[in-house]
């Protein structure tokens, strides 16, 4: 049994999946505003997994640092939110929004972490939003902050859901701005009792 069907079956993901693409359309429009250049963003896949399987999975497309946003959220549900890009890739999208093709890794200063750190606000502030929208329950969101380094480090930095049984709703993200197109990763840390509340809310919204 995969962990997304010990969670939730596949009727449940494919609501949460159409949530949630209606989110980085909000998202996108936001970004294409904010930089002056079409964004598209969308949401292929969605999966409930476990914290360990979420490190595994993204590990295998990032093998290398990430850099991203960290925000806990709170609400009938709470949990932490996360955007994350492989390091090589969030350079690439910070350079993309800047505008500026001369940014190298031991550049990151100040203005490129607040730049990443928008861009993680819109996207997850959006997904919230839109969540709350279709629940029509209220979840709010904290600032977000910029986080780097290891899968293992981000998973386990301050002020992140320290239980290690927390089940992580995974969004696979597609982000395409300037001809470039990046992948990164959308991620929802939950423990048990917030993910049978998102479940609670998803079946209220579709009258079960």
């Amino acid at each position: 049994m995969s962990d997304k069907k010990a969670v939730l079956d596949d009727f449940f993901v494919d609501a949460v999946t159409e949530v949630l693409n209606i989110g980085m359309g909000s998202a996108a429009a936001s970004l294409s505003e904010m930089i002056s250049d079409e964004v598209k963003l969308s949401v292929p896949g969605v999966e409930f997994v476990s914290r360990l399987g979420a490190t595994k999975i993204i590990g295998e497309k990032a093998k290398t640092n990430v850099s991203g946003v960290h925000q806990n959220f709170q609400g009938s549900f709470g949990g932490d939110a996360m955007l994350l890009f492989p390091e090589e890739q969030s350079l690439e999208l910070v350079r993309a929004v800047l505008q500026q093709d001369d940014i190298t890794l031991n550049d990151l200063t100040d203005m490129e972490q607040e730049a990443m750190t928008e861009i993680g606000n819109v996207i997850l502030n959006s997904c919230l939003s839109s969540m709350a929208d279709m629940f029509s329950q209220e979840i709010h969101g904290d600032i977000p902050e910029f986080i780097k380094g290891s899968l293992q480090e981000v998973f386990s930095a301050k002020g992140v859901l320290e239980n290690t049984a927390a089940i992580v709703l995974l969004l696979n993200m597609d982000f395409s701005v300037e001809k470039k197109n990046l992948q990164g990763y959308v991620t929802f840390l939950m423990d048990v009792e917030s993910v049978q509340q998102f479940k609670k809310a998803i079946e209220k919204m579709l009258d079960m």
